[in-house]
């Protein structure tokens, strides 16, 4: 169900909605993001949590749980994906190996 919990326009009433998801993942339209955004960081208007306009991206999926999860699914990559030439040393690169390990 595509409704900007602001505005409540769905795709029904607007064909070209396009829909932002924030940083604690709660979906708006790109025009409500931009008028309360604007001026800098407000209040989600769902959870309340302090967010930015940079901190938007557009809604992959249907389902903001898989948008969640490969969120997280990035994050740990970067974090456990790292080559030696991602490091300065052999050292601080097998000091990472064992890090991972435990």
């Amino acid at each position: 169900e595509d409704v900007c919990p602001v505005c409540k326009t769905d795709r029904f009433l607007n064909p070209k909605l396009r829909l932002m998801v924030s940083s604690c993942y709660h979906k708006m339209c790109e025009s409500c993001m931009d008028r309360i955004f604007s001026l800098g960081p407000e209040p989600c208007p769902v959870c309340h949590t302090t967010i930015r306009k940079a901190h938007f991206k557009p809604q992959r999926f249907e389902d903001l749980g898989v948008q969640k999860e490969l969120a997280i699914r990035k994050k740990m990559a970067r974090t456990f994906n790292k080559t030696e030439s991602d490091f300065v040393s052999s050292s601080a690169y097998n000091a990472y190996l064992e890090e991972v390990e435990e």
